[in-house]
């Protein structure tokens, strides 16, 4: 009976006609197969060609000029779309906040050519 101690959890064992064989696979069948997702099958439809168009075009080439065209428009959302995939997407940062120690104000001095004697800008 030495089948029938309890493992290093403290748990009783089950018992054995339900435990695993040995040899035999806790998952028979194996992983389900992935199903397909509205991405997917939206990445393969927009590859396909469009029938409607006499230039034998792909969706995803209609797509592109369909957004340039709204773009030159003055469409807002179509610009900002066009110029992100141009640029790069803008980064957004936090509230910038400046001060001097313990809350005190800052002065920037900012100067263009060379200084005189008083620590003011020369004016030529």
């Amino acid at each position: 009976m030495a089948d029938d101690k309890p493992e290093k959890h403290n748990r009783p064992l089950p018992p054995a006609e339900t435990r695993w064989k040995k040899g035999m696979s806790g998952n028979p069948r194996g992983r389900p197969k992935k199903q397909e997702s509205l991405t997917s099958l939206l990445n393969k439809e927009i590859k396909k060609t469009c029938p409607a168009d006499r230039q034998k075009r792909t969706y995803e080439e209609l797509l592109v000029l369909a957004t340039l065209q709204l773009a030159m428009k003055g469409n807002a959302a179509a610009l900002k779309e066009v110029w992100e995939r141009l640029d790069g997407k803008v980064l957004q940062t936090g509230k910038v906040q400046l001060g001097g120690a313990e809350g005190k104000q800052i002065q920037i001095k900012v100067t263009y050519g060379e200084e005189d004697e008083n620590g003011g800008a020369q004016t030529s």
